[in-house]
């Protein structure tokens, strides 16, 4: 679904902006998927790890996985205010 008023091939700021949100949303996405297919993945071998007394797959489970979500949804704030930024500054000197 396309806009009749924006001319095919021409990248606006509003167009530009929508994609990088798009690729960091995307990215940020599978880095969590990753990261949890990677706790799953490795259960069995974490299990033998000890982290301040627990199985360190048991840590993972509880806290880390936690823990790299409210990273991500950090570093996807401090991402989506640097390309609001930019949006506003393109704006501006338009």
């Amino acid at each position: 679904m396309t806009n009749s008023n924006i001319p095919a091939g021409s990248d606006t700021p509003q167009l530009m902006f929508w994609k990088r949100t798009c690729q960091l949303t995307g990215g940020l996405l599978l880095i969590w998927f990753s990261l949890i297919m990677a706790a799953l993945f490795f259960a069995r071998e974490l299990a033998n790890v000890q982290w301040f007394g627990w199985n360190l797959s048991f840590y993972l489970a509880a806290q880390g996985l936690t823990l790299s979500f409210v990273i991500l949804i950090g570093i996807y704030a401090l991402a989506m205010r640097a390309l609001s930024r930019r949006l506003a500054d393109s704006r501006e000197h338009a």
